[in-house]
């Protein structure tokens, strides 16, 4: 019964499995596209500058928060010199992206799981788990390289470190090589490197048996030498990327290593930004129910605040909904009650994963260091990520002891599993080609115009510069209440002050226009020409009202 139960299992586990994989691909070949912002589209833009200027390190580009260059756009930098089309360039970075952390995922596994519990990942992962874990993982590109960052120099460290290896040598010079190439951010450094450095010696000590410090050091000696050098080379790895920010345009939002000033309203209203983010993984919140990030529908994806209680939505939220208490809450307290029956990669994970979370959680609370604001909590997703890892572990180690049990545990997978892929169904039929084509229509109507050169918010900006295959200029601008001011925000020193003879323009969305219709008629001359293109206004000026007037 037991041998047909599983086979039953596997079926269905490899059949949702197909379904998550055709979805994924959908996702990234169709609907990713479809939601795009300015944001998501960062690292095409940097590599597309890279080859114009034909140089690496941009010495005219203004950069922002991470000096991501190292890790995020050298993929899509190679493949730009093979793939010509912008849009299939980045869909295909995407792709080779996610293999990497499937690849990823499957090594995790291999030091934890059988068969059952693999596949039980991997589909877990395949099948989307929400709108706001698709958004990071395959619209941006970048959010998931930074987990896959720290998932392999993870992965590095407890195989030097923990984990004895004949190829330790080699091994240790690849992980110190990764924390040079990776950890040229601030963010890395509590997120990362200090957890790290104290789960080693955290496991060191319970492993000692009471002996004396100094017997511990004596007989690790070879260890701690090593992890010396590894915290002198992130803290190397650290000044590379302050004296890069340094030499280069660099403007830097988050990192600027004050107090916030906590008052009860504040401390409540961080706390609960932290909750929104992890319901925001699983797919459940109350505003927006399975489909969301962080604040809403700004992304382009339908709101289904209406849906019947009764409804197969609501279902899967309750099933999401339990899932988030039972990987957030209930999976942690199980493998701290159970250590010394813990796998021993697991117990490396649940402490590395415990500081990491402690640590940025008093970073995002106590201070403005390395969150500037609610959106950067995204920062969280690996550690998300590794609670969700851990209770598969959980599941199958603690609870399904029995046949009754592990019959339970699996209907309820798979209810999750099966609400994941329902979850992605619904976004990608909600962000279908109509999305797009809005963003296509407004670069149709620039070039129908003559309009290549002009300026507009960052959120546009970008997104308009890569749809026109690089051919619109926009140079993004801030809206301030005394005048607009360049936003000098992954954009390029070279596209302000220009001097053309060419008519230029000024494109605002519907926001913008209510706040500052007023100053920008007044301060900077009534427009020869007012175009109207869906949610856009394009101010049309034969002579160009922003030179040398913008900061």
């Amino acid at each position: 019964m037991k041998n047909k139960h599983n086979k039953i299992v596997f079926i269905l586990l490899s059949i949702l499995g197909v379904m998550g994989l055709v979805a994924t691909l959908i996702y990234i070949f169709h609907s990713s596209t479809a939601i795009l912002t300015s944001d998501s589209v960062i690292t095409d833009v940097l590599s597309h500058q890279q080859r114009l200027n034909n140089e690496f390190f941009l010495k005219t580009w203004y950069y922002g928060n991470e000096f991501w260059i190292f890790s995020l756009a050298i993929l899509t930098y190679i493949l730009s010199f093979v793939i010509k089309n912008n849009i299939l360039l980045r869909q295909v970075s995407v792709l080779i992206t996610a293999l990497l952390f499937f690849f990823l995922l499957l090594k995790y596994c291999k030091k934890t799981f059988k068969l059952k519990e693999t596949l039980i990942t991997i589909v877990i992962f395949l099948t989307g788990i929400s709108y706001s874990v698709l958004d990071y993982f395959y619209a941006f590109n970048a959010y998931l390289t930074v987990a896959i960052n720290s998932l392999f120099i993870i992965y590095m460290f407890y195989i030097v470190m923990i984990e004895e290896n004949k190829k330790k040598s080699l091994l240790s010079i690849l992980l110190i090589a990764s924390l040079l190439i990776n950890v040229g951010s601030l963010r890395y450094f509590p997120s990362l490197i200090v957890p790290l450095i104290l789960t080693y010696i955290t496991l060191i000590l319970i492993s000692s048996k009471r002996e004396k410090l100094k017997d511990i050091v004596s007989k690790n000696k070879n260890k701690f030498l090593l992890i010396s050098i590894i915290f002198i080379i992130s803290l190397a790895g650290l000044g590379i990327f302050l004296i890069l920010t340094n030499v280069y345009h660099y403007e830097q939002r988050a990192g600027s290593m004050t107090l916030s000033i906590l008052d009860g309203k504040i401390l409540v209203k961080k706390v609960w930004a932290i909750i929104q983010c992890i319901n925001n993984f699983f797919g459940f919140d109350n505003r927006n129910n399975a489909v969301t990030f962080m604040t809403g529908a700004q992304y382009f994806v339908s709101n289904h605040k209406d849906c019947s209680i009764f409804s197969i939505l609501s279902f899967t939220i309750i099933i999401k909904f339990i899932m988030c208490l039972f990987v957030m809450i209930i999976s942690p307290i199980v493998l701290f009650k159970n250590y010394k029956k813990n796998n021993k990669f697991i117990n490396f994970l649940l402490i590395y994963n415990t500081y990491s979370w402690l640590f940025m959680i008093i970073m995002y609370i106590f201070t403005n260091n390395f969150f500037y604001n609610y959106s950067e909590l995204k920062y969280f997703l690996l550690n998300i990520i590794l609670n969700l890892f851990m209770s598969i572990y959980v599941f199958y180690n603690y609870i399904a002891l029995n046949k009754v049990k592990t019959y339970i545990i699996d209907i309820f997978v798979l209810l999750y599993i099966s609400s994941n892929l329902y979850t992605t169904y619904i976004t990608i039929s909600d962000n279908n080609t109509k999305a797009i084509n809005k963003k296509y229509e407004l670069v149709n109507v620039l070039k129908a115009n003559d309009l290549y050169y002009g300026y507009g918010c960052f959120w546009s900006g970008l997104l308009t510069h890569f749809l026109s295959n690089y051919e619109i200029t926009v140079a993004s601008l801030e809206f301030r209440d005394y005048g607009l001011v360049n936003y000098k925000w992954y954009s390029d020193e070279k596209w302000y002050n220009r001097k053309s003879d060419k008519p230029v323009f000024l494109i605002i969305d519907n926001r913008e226009k209510k706040n500052f219709d007023d100053y920008i008629e007044e301060r900077y001359y009534n427009p020869d020409k007012i175009i109207k293109v869906n949610d856009f206004l394009i101010y049309v000026y034969n002579k160009d009202p922003f030179a040398n007037v913008l900061e």
